[in-house]
């Protein structure tokens, strides 16, 4: 059981929140701070036409191990103001630091026991709250260990490994007309009007693009910033990502100073669910929707689980021995 509260957090912009707290006995609980993934996505992770809700059944899971939660919507979705196409990265990281205040900041929240849990590119985001206001653990889901640059590169790679493979009438006529190719052109020209301007957002073959998000990507590596996470990590990721690198949970376990746990799920996709798609990313993107009607992996929710009940049991062990200390 457990008690949800409409809030509001002041940053920048007012950020419209919901606030879980479990239905129990004590004055104060730990609580962990959802941090969303790319896209215009609500507090529970969903945006129109991909449904993920990641963060409400992780919300959920959190309460029934006796964890508090807060999960936002992003600048210019659901409750809360400003504009998301104008929102750069930096932006991000102020909002979910102000996020972390407000929580601090409440009576029912143990203010010396913040968990900060991102998902995609609230990997890169977390390390960067962090390192402003330190934080007493962290989960990284489907996360990164290199600049965004390198990611989406591996990215594009594998849809014009995609293409090339192509069989028949279909492969014959995508070789012809040079579409892999295409595909990297296209980026090119793309990152060259990005760069070339100092505007928020442009307009590129017709579409609104968040040039300022990307700008600013160009200059974050979250691999400088993850050695100056000391506190407690869980990492995990799925063999059926393609948008980040089952590779990078390793460098994310060597890089971190805290006590870092790693687990690769088998046949996870980057929604956190299963799917038996063969491992390619249009047949794995092609399975999305059909996929997101399942719920989140149970297998994660597992692996979350057992690491939040060991980080409550290490916490109290701590706080008896400086007890006894003093």
């Amino acid at each position: 059981m457990s008690k949800e509260f409409e809030v509001i957090v002041q940053g920048q912009y007012p950020l419209g929140a919901t606030l879980t707290i479990p239905d129990g006995s004590l004055e104060k609980y730990p609580l962990i701070v959802m941090v969303h993934g790319s896209g215009p996505t609500d507090r529970d992770s969903n945006a129109k036409g991909m449904p993920i809700n990641v963060f409400k059944e992780l919300s959920e899971l959190a309460t029934e191990e006796g964890f508090a939660s807060i999960r936002y919507d992003k600048r210019g979705i659901g409750a809360s103001k400003g504009n998301y196409l104008e929102t750069g990265v930096y932006d991000l990281i102020d909002d979910a630091q102000a996020v972390v205040a407000f929580a601090k900041s409440h009576p029912n929240i143990d203010e010396e026991n913040i968990i900060l849990l991102g998902h995609s590119e609230g990997c890169i985001i977390a390390p960067y709250v962090n390192e402003r206001v330190s934080v007493d653990g962290m989960i990284l889901l489907a996360g990164t260990a290199e600049p965004l640059e390198e990611t989406t590169a591996w990215q594009r790679e594998q849809i014009a490994e995609d293409i090339r493979s192509l069989k028949g009438f279909e492969g014959w006529i995508t070789r012809l007309l040079k579409i892999d190719q295409k595909i990297h052109k296209m980026n090119e020209d793309l990152t060259k009007a990005i760069l070339g301007t100092d505007k928020p957002v442009i307009k590129y073959k017709g579409k609104k693009i968040n040039a300022k998000w990307n700008r600013e990507h160009a200059d974050i590596d979250v691999s400088k910033l993850l050695p100056k996470v000391t506190c407690s990590v869980l990492a995990i990721t799925g063999t059926k990502d393609i948008n980040a690198k089952v590779s990078d949970l390793e460098k994310i376990k060597v890089l971190v100073q805290g006590e870092c746990e790693t687990h690769i799920i088998r046949d996870m996709n980057h929604m956190l669910r299963k799917t038996d798609a063969a491992y390619s990313m249009s047949k794995i993107m092609n399975d999305y929707k059909k996929n997101l009607k399942k719920p989140v992996d149970r297998e994660l929710k597992d692996k979350v689980a057992s690491w939040l009940r060991n980080w409550k049991n290490r916490e109290v062990s701590v706080a008896q021995f400086e007890m006894l200390v003093k």
